[in-house]
């Protein structure tokens, strides 16, 4: 018999048998580290009320309270005003199969097979979902690699108040997520969303999120920046029954995150889009609104700083924030100046019943080493601050937007009060474009075939609109 043959597999027996243990412990110090995370964020509150560890598996029930005088602090609103006694806890239950082949429920090869669920039970007197499921549950493997693979549940339900009549119903939420080298990647949906009450009701239809994402639950609760990107929209949201407003329909939805990190500068670049196709109601019709926001250059030690003081200032008094934001900014600001930062708007457009218009810009903070003596030395930023944007416009809609800004001039005018509304907006619709053309004439604004446009610089403390000069007040000497 092939003595080497029979070690070798024995030594491979005997990893096998005694792998699942190590993995075990490597199960309990993620589950620790996980609760120190959360714990570390004032609004929360974890405490593992039980923790079995198995040579092949693992079982856990973990308590997670909303700390509702946090929050009630943070937004400055008296404890005496909640009407609240006790802050509301979530009950998690975890269960692990360790690997490298588990067993349980079902039978595969990975490092964990596991499930965490929410059971919800003390919220069925009111909310009715499939007997059989959790109100929401997350089954996963984590694979001999590390990576990650899971689907997440809510289950349909409905909500019914008996105080006030308020009904929810919910089509239910599916998600599942697939690693890919060292991202995951992660796709839902859900069908809709109804909520009625007094009448008017809310109606939320096609939901879907897609992201990809390198980080992990912990680094993000820790205000560490990864490489993310992620996709909502909502193909409709309908609003009735509000005598106020009337009947508003949303369509067409969209938000666009993306964070990209530059470890070897120690930076991040975030960018944020919101888009809406169509909005419809009584006093508003809309479409093509698209709002796209960049922040660049963010360092990553002013965000861990940014963080920490985020949480601590939630146990503090309002009246000792002021100070302690000071504090905060002379100690960390520094050292976010001197990555340049930069806020850009990229995207600004929409098309309304009087016309289109777009617009963006561009703003940065160079060459900054020492921050000034007094913080509202505008003077100081200014002579720091480079800046350019662009606004373009239909005819239609400058001349609209004019008229709207003489309504207010005529309004001002004690001489208008013996005027009629209709009168006002007469007067205001025949002296929008002559005001418009002597902003031409001045080179505030160029016309075009289309209609009109500006451009607007600034540098060295210097600004320009259209290539004319243009004195600052604030300008640095």
């Amino acid at each position: 018999m092939n003595k080497p043959l029979i070690l070798g597999g024995g030594i491979t027996l005997a990893a096998l048998s005694i792998a699942p243990y190590f993995i075990g412990n490597g199960v309990e110090d993620t589950v620790k580290s996980t609760i120190d995370a959360i714990n570390e964020q004032v609004i929360y509150k974890a405490d593992i009320v039980s923790y079995d560890k198995g040579w092949f598996s693992t079982s856990a029930t973990i308590d997670i309270a909303v700390n509702v005088d946090a929050i009630m602090s943070a937004q400055q609103v008296s404890g005496s005003e909640i009407p609240t006694t006790e802050n509301p806890t979530v009950t998690l239950t975890f269960n692990a199969n360790h690997g490298p082949i588990y067993f349980g429920n079902g039978m595969g090869v990975g490092r964990i097979k596991y499930i965490v669920a929410v059971d919800g039970k003390a919220l069925r007197e009111d909310v009715i979902w499939d007997e059989s499921k959790a109100l929401y549950s997350n089954e996963g493997v984590i694979g001999l690699l590390g990576g990650v693979n899971f689907q997440d549940e809510i289950p349909a339900f409905t909500f019914t108040s008996d105080e006030d009549g308020t009904t929810v119903n919910f089509s239910g939420y599916n998600g599942e997520a697939t690693s890919q080298g060292e991202k995951v990647l992660y796709k839902s949906e859900s069908q809709t969303l109804s909520a009625a009450v007094d009448g008017a009701s809310i109606d939320v239809s096609a939901m879907s999120i897609e992201t990809s994402y390198s980080g992990n639950f912990a680094t993000a609760l820790a205000g560490e920046l990864f490489d993310s990107a992620m996709t909502m929209k909502i193909a409709e949201i309908a609003v009735s029954g509000v005598e106020v407003q009337g009947d508003i329909s949303v369509n067409d939805i969209t938000f666009v995150a993306d964070t990209k990190v530059n470890s070897q500068a120690n930076t991040a670049n975030v960018y944020v889009e919101y888009a809406v196709g169509q909005v419809s109601g009584p006093e508003m019709d809309a479409s093509d609104m698209v709002l796209g926001v960049a922040v660049n250059n963010i360092d990553a030690d002013f965000m861990r700083a940014y963080q920490k003081f985020s949480n601590e200032s939630m146990l503090m008094s309002p009246d000792e924030v002021p100070e302690k934001m000071m504090a905060f900014v002379e100690e960390n600001l520094l050292s976010q100046l001197k990555a340049e930062p930069e806020i850009n708007i990229t995207k600004l457009t929409a098309s309304l019943p009087e016309g289109s218009f777009s617009a963006n810009a561009n703003t940065k903070l160079v060459g900054i080493s020492a921050l000034p003596g007094t913080m509202e030395d505008i003077g100081y930023w200014v002579s720091h601050l480079l800046a350019d944007a662009s606004v373009t416009a239909d005819k239609a809609f400058a001349e609209s937007v004019m008229s709207g800004y003489m309504v207010g001039q005529i309004m001002a005018n004690p001489q208008a009060d013996s005027m009629t509304a209709e009168e006002i907006q007469a007067a205001a619709d025949q002296q929008a474009p002559m005001m418009i053309q002597s902003f031409v004439q001045q080179g505030l604004i160029k016309a075009t075939e289309q209609g009109y446009e500006t451009t607007l610089t600034l540098k060295d403390g210097n600004a320009d609109v259209n290539g004319t000069a243009i004195p600052l007040p604030f300008a640095p000497q």
